[in-house]
C-alpha cells in the first residue's frame, strides 16, 4: 500500500477529480492533501511548502505537486526520484527544492499524452503517481535539462539581516528565509529588531510574551523566523506578501 501526496493550487473540486484517478487505477494507495490553498500559479510558493513537507514522510512516497502556469505548453512532464521518495509535477522548478532536500536526485521526463491541455493534474500527473504507488515507472526517459529553482537564502552583515517573505500562512503570520538558528546565534531571543526600517519587535520563544496586538518575531514550525502579531494579522498590519523583502536591524 503506498503514500500519494498532493499539493496544488487548485482549490476546490479539481483535487477531487484527481484522487478519483488515483483510486481507479490503485484503490488501496492513501492520498494525503497537504494543501491546495497555494497561491494562484506561485511556482516558488509551492516548491517551498513541497520541500518542508517531505522531510516527514517515509521512504517509498509520491509527492504530486502542480502548481503550473503553463500548462498545456511544450514545458516537460517529470518524475523525480530522490531519497527513496518520489516527485511528480511540471517542469518549471517547482519540484527542484524538495529533490535537493532529499539528497542525489534523478530527473525523467514522462512521454504520456494529455488528454486537456488545462488538466493535466489529472491527465498525467495523478495517474503517474497512482503508478508509481504501484511501484510501476511507465512511459519514463531521462531528462536531459530541467527548469531550476532555488529559494534564496538571507544576506548578512554585521547589524542586519535582510530576508525574504516565503509563505503567509492563514493567520497572516509571515515566514521568511532567514534560520531561526541564525537570529538566536546572532542575537538570541529577548533581542529587539527595526524590520524595513519602520517598526520594532521583539524576538520571542512564544506569542504570550508580548501584549495582544503587538509586533513579534518566533522561531515557527519550519524553523525559519516568523512576523507574527499576537491574536492578529501581521501580513495586513505589516503589508507584506510572498516575495517582499524584509530588513532586520538589530538595536
Amino acid at each position: 500500500m503506498g503514500i500519494v501526496t498532493l499539493i496544488s493550487d487548485f482549490g476546490t473540486f479539481y483535487p477531487a477529480v484527481m484522487k478519483a484517478v488515483i483510486l481507479r487505477i490503485a484503490p488501496e494507495t492513501i492520498v494525503i492533501d497537504i494543501t491546495h490553498a497555494i497561491s494562484s500559479q506561485n511556482v516558488r510558493e509551492g516548491a517551498f511548502i513541497l520541500r518542508e513537507t517531505v522531510k516527514y514522510f517515509p521512504e517509498g512516497t509520491t509527492h504530486v505537486a502542480v502548481v503550473d502556469p503553463t500548462v498545456g505548453t511544450s514545458r516537460q512532464a517529470l518524475v523525480i526520484g530522490a531519497g527513496g521518495q518520489y516527485l511528480v509535477g511540471p517542469d518549471n522548478g517547482l519540484l527542484i527544492p524538495a529533490a535537493r532536500e532529499l539528497g542525489d536526485f534523478e530527473v525523467m521526463r514522462i512521454k504520456a499524452p494529455a488528454r486537456s491541455s488545462t488538466f493535466h493534474g489529472r491527465d498525467i500527473f495523478a495517474p503517474m503517481g497512482a503508478h508509481i504507488s504501484l511501484g510501476r515507472l511507465p512511459n519514463l526517459e531521462p531528462a536531459v535539462t530541467f527548469a531550476d529553482l532555488e529559494l534564496q537564502d538571507p544576506q548578512a552583515s554585521e547589524r542586519s539581516i535582510v530576508g525574504t517573505v516565503l509563505y503567509v500562512d492563514r493567520f497572516g503570520n509571515c515566514v521568511t528565509n532567514i534560520s531561526g538558528e541564525l537570529l538566536v546565534q546572532r542575537s538570541g531571543y529577548g533581542s529587539r529588531h527595526v524590520l524595513n526600517g519602520a517598526v520594532s519587535a521583539l524576538f520571542v520563544r512564544t506569542y504570550d510574551e508580548v501584549e495582544r496586538g503587538d509586533l513579534l518575531m518566533t522561531v515557527g514550525s519550519f524553523d525559519f523566523v516568523e512576523l507574527s502579531v499576537n491574536q492578529g494579522n501581521a501580513a495586513a498590519q505589516l503589508n507584506l506578501k510572498l516575495g517582499d523583502k524584509v530588513r532586520l536591524d538589530r538595536l
